[in-house]
């Protein structure tokens, strides 16, 4: 797969590239997209890192808004023209590299004419730009990846085995019906996180596994590392939740496994009632497409919202009393059963709790 180098200065662009960022990674790996390089470590060379980090990338897109070429320092010095701006560095060592290098202009903005940039970086503007506008985001970012998928295409040695989201193949309808929830929840601006997202320039969670996985587990939220790379317990949760997997012989891949609430809060807290009321919706759908024989709740939220959805007369009692209980019920496509269990995060706080969830995910062998 070839590597995407996403460059751009967040006083011109960062809200553009956060929806950007969004949807190339509907179509590539999370891992293969690039939008900082925020690691180098105190005392190394940075411009070596930048060229290091460039080199291995095959695409740059370079983002450019309407005061790209024009935003000055503090002592009203053109910040493009320093020897040590990284927008500058980025680009200047992509275009001597002989990458790929794809303006995109956000924002209405336009093509600077080579007098209005450093000599470096002349060799940018004679490549044709592509436009990103906010009534026509979608078709022109699907342009774009049309572009880089043409690229990838052209490119020898490329490893196609690798999925673009970490979802086992399932029938056509229902990877559809996963799709189009997908990319409503990446458009899904109306969320009371969508600007917490954007301002972290964080990934939406909406799960991953087998769409036609038994069994299913709804948590709480995602935290911030689940938001940085886009999956649902990839923290120590996870591993505590991968754990108990293997103890009744299942892997990550064998189940589903998803949030109540979609997005990162932006800190550790628990999920409010507007923003369990905004994500549920889509939870409902992402039910309907899986159609699990087993919902295993993680923690008392989501346990609480289940219950309460189908009207089982359960959904007044606490998880002290009902988890590992397996709940009998119904929706429309037959009969499935409700396990509330603890929450994961249980066993950070308390070793003591770890039998008590694997007894209780030991339950989940008599549906297997």
């Amino acid at each position: 797969m070839s590597r995407i180098f996403i460059n751009y200065r967040r006083q011109d662009s960062e809200g553009y590239v956060g929806r950007l960022y969004d949807f190339l990674a509907q179509h590539f790996e999370r891992g293969d997209i690039f939008m900082d390089v925020d690691s180098i470590k105190p005392g190394a060379d940075f411009v070596t890192t930048i060229e290091e980090a460039v080199a291995n990338c095959d695409i740059l897109l370079a983002v450019i808004g309407p005061q790209w070429a024009s935003i000055a320092d503090e002592a009203g010095n053109q910040r493009l023209a320093q020897w040590n701006d990284f927008v500058h560095l980025e680009i200047a060592t992509a275009l001597k590299q002989n990458k790929l290098v794809v303006p995109v202009l956000v924002g209405r903005a336009r093509m600077p004419a080579p007098t209005e940039i450093p000599d470096d970086l002349a060799g940018l503007v004679r490549r044709n730009a592509i436009e990103l506008s906010h009534q026509r985001f979608v078709a022109d970012v699907e342009r774009l990846v049309a572009t880089i998928q043409e690229v990838v295409a052209a490119k020898p040695n490329i490893d196609r085995s690798v999925s673009p989201a970490p979802i086992r193949q399932a029938d056509p309808q229902k990877e559809a019906a996963f799709k189009a929830l997908r990319d409503d929840l990446v458009n899904a601006t109306a969320s009371p996180l969508y600007q917490v997202r954007s301002a972290n320039r964080a990934f939406p969670v909406l799960g991953e596994g087998d769409l036609n996985a038994k069994i299913m587990f709804i948590g709480e939220s995602p935290g911030k590392t689940e938001a940085e790379q886009g999956r649902p317990f990839c923290g120590p949760s996870g591993d505590v939740l991968e754990e108990m997997l293997v103890t009744i012989g299942l892997k990550r891949a064998d189940v589903f496994i998803s949030n109540l609430v979609l997005d990162y809060p932006g800190e550790k807290r628990q999920p409010t009632p507007d923003e369990i009321a905004y994500y549920t919706p889509f939870v409902d759908r992402l039910i309907d497409i899986v159609q699990p024989k087993i919902i295993a709740t993680l923690g008392r939220f989501s346990m609480e919202y289940i219950l309460k959805k189908l009207d089982l007369p359960e959904k007044r009692q606490k998880i002290s009393a009902i988890h590992g209980s397996l709940i009998k019920t119904r929706l429309h496509y037959g009969e499935i059963h409700v396990v509330p269990l603890y929450h994961p995060a249980v066993v950070l706080y308390s070793m003591t709790q770890k039998e008590v969830l694997r007894k209780d995910f030991a339950k989940l062998k008599l549906f297997m």
